[in-house]
């Protein structure tokens, strides 16, 4: 994709490169039993989306952690959760892959295309969970998707890239957890029909990656509850896919 902005979105930051290499080459590796799979359907440039379907908060870790450096990777979050306090917005626009948002505005808001349109065009790469939840419960299925990724690829065209986890719910020292990388769908722009029609087929396209749910082995699983906990559970209950 030509760049249309003077921002390289793709380049990586010192910052980053630190933090990547501390999250994904000592944290994530020491902590689980990590297996990716279809690195290579990675497209070599940025200008894309990639969409995963979402089991706890290590998704997009692993996605920023084994996911070449560059293209950056770019999540989108509200504003309020991190610029404030003053510790988050400090890392955040160091490290940065972060795209802001007023939450009251919603997923589809004028201002939120342009920033990810900037972004793709700018060589990044846009990172989505189109469930719009974290899932209660692995199952090997996932939840029906939000408009705002088919809303995304046909306003910009940007092919979609489908991520399939496993394991990353229920988290113990040494578990097993799988990422799997699918083929590109290619992108095309267009109207609510093509963004139907791109929902559509990322999301049977992400069914057919997931394998089914990991079986929980017997015998004790050490730190299960405080993984569990730190990386999965909040107040609130989540949907279950069935």
């Amino acid at each position: 994709m030509v760049a249309a902005t003077s921002r390289n979105y793709a380049k990586a930051t010192i910052a980053f490169r630190v933090v990547r290499f501390i999250v994904a080459k000592i944290i994530l590796k020491i902590l689980f039993r990590i297996k990716i799979e279809g690195l290579e359907n990675l497209p070599k440039e940025g200008g894309y989306i990639l969409a995963g379907n979402h089991l706890s908060w290590v998704d997009p870790f692993l996605m920023l952690g084994y996911f070449p450096t560059e293209p950056r990777i770019y999540f989108i979050a509200a504003r309020e959760e991190v610029y404030h306090p003053a510790w988050r917005r400090f890392f955040t626009e160091r490290v940065g892959g972060v795209i802001p948002i007023e939450r009251d505005k919603g997923g589809a808001s004028r201002e939120l295309l342009n920033l990810v349109k900037e972004t793709l065009e700018g060589g990044g790469v846009l990172g989505m969970f189109p469930e719009g939840d974290v899932s209660g419960r692995e199952t090997g299925k996932i939840l029906p998707f939000k408009r705002g990724l088919g809303f995304f690829a046909a306003a910009t065209g940007a092919p979609i890239v489908p991520v399939a986890f496993s394991g990353t719910k229920e988290l113990w020292v040494r578990r097993p957890i799988r990422m799997i990388v699918g083929k590109p769908i290619p992108g095309r722009k267009g109207g609510k029909e093509v963004s139907a029609t791109m929902t559509e087929e990322t999301a049977a396209a992400l069914l057919e990656l997931l394998p089914p749910p990991m079986p929980t082995p017997p015998g004790r699983k050490f730190l299960y509850k405080f993984l569990t906990n730190l990386f999965t559970q909040e107040v609130k209950e989540h949907p279950t896919p069935e």
